[in-house]
């Protein structure tokens, strides 16, 4: 069955973290990363936080198709323009005959308040076989492997690195009732009780969010940690239980939180989607077949959209 490929849980988190950011990070782009296209668009637009600085390269969009072997062809996308009327606001004009297939993005904006730049990228896809492929072959979606061999040009000298601490999620392929399990697990990190004070990062404990934006800015709410949220979970276990869910659509997220009860810096997240079945409204994910999203973060993965990273899954139905 061919699925559409939906972006929501990343979406919800970029938006809250660029709101709890300084500098100019994107609010949204269009396309939007991830997004399923049936013919190539005419531009490539970005909406940020704060206002621009035209500076060339420093501000810009680029635009090329992704080849094989993480190659990429030449740019199809003419200058940059800043929005004169909302220097928020850049695009870039797509140029020649655009084919069907994966489209790597790469922007950066240096902010004319704080002369703070930021940089990243993602892919967007022409045709549901482009993005199907992708899916198959668990392609990120922030294009880490394209961008590095960029070098460095729009990702600010941010590399892959396998050096830092990550967190992966899982669910369960198929899901049966209404009480659903996911799996947690984590690397470069002891998971422990937290000890209330300091921020090693070899010591660490998880926080899930069940259909909220994550926290991965501030120190957590609550007394000793403890949140009064009940779609806001603390353990050290390698799994939880979300019980009695609605049927529909859900996103799950985990973040590793210090043992002063702060996340870490930059933040470390995984993410995933699922669906239980029966009658529901769901929250905008294909109920169908749900798309699985492992968001890597800091020293795991490329960043997108100041702090996003994406791996694709495809889901059972």
């Amino acid at each position: 069955m061919r699925i559409p490929l939906t972006l929501a849980a990343g979406l919800l988190a970029l938006v809250a973290i660029s709101a709890a950011s300084g500098h100019s990070v994107p609010v949204r782009f269009n396309p939007a990363p991830g997004q399923v296209l049936d013919a190539p668009p005419d531009r490539v637009d970005g909406w940020f936080t704060q206002e621009m600085r035209r500076s060339g390269e420093e501000t810009s969009i680029v635009v090329h198709p992704a080849m094989e072997d993480a190659m990429l062809g030449d740019p199809v996308s003419g200058e940059t323009v800043i929005d004169d009327s909302d220097r928020r606001h850049m695009y870039a004009e797509l140029t020649g005959d655009l084919m069907p297939g994966q489209y790597v993005v790469s922007w950066s904006a240096l902010s004319d308040e704080d002369d703070h730049p930021d940089s990243g990228c993602f892919r967007f896809f022409v045709g549901q076989d482009a993005a199907d492929a992708a899916v198959q072959s668990e392609t990120r979606l922030d294009a880490a492997e394209e961008c590095a061999t960029l070098g460095g040009d729009g990702m600010d000298g941010a590399m892959p690195s396998e050096s830092g601490p990550s967190v992966s999620i899982s669910v369960p392929e198929v899901i049966e009732g209404r009480d659903v399990t996911v799996g947690l697990g984590a690397e470069g990190v002891e998971i422990r009780l937290p000890t209330n004070e300091g921020q090693d990062p070899k010591f660490g404990h998880y926080h899930l969010y069940i259909d909220i934006p994550p926290n991965v800015t501030h120190r957590h709410d609550g007394d000793g940690g403890e949140s009064t949220n009940p779609n806001d979970v603390m353990t050290t276990a390698d799994s939880h239980t979300f019980k009695d869910l609605a049927p529909g659509n859900h996103v799950v997220t985990a973040v590793l939180f210090y043992d002063d009860h702060t996340p870490f810096s930059p933040a470390v997240v995984a993410g995933a989607s699922f669906t239980v079945p029966g009658d529901g409204g769901g929250d905008g994910l294909d109920t169908g077949a749900a798309i699985g999203l492992a968001i890597g973060i800091g020293a795991a993965g490329l960043i997108v959209g100041g702090i996003l990273g994406f791996a694709l899954r495809r889901r059972a139905s």
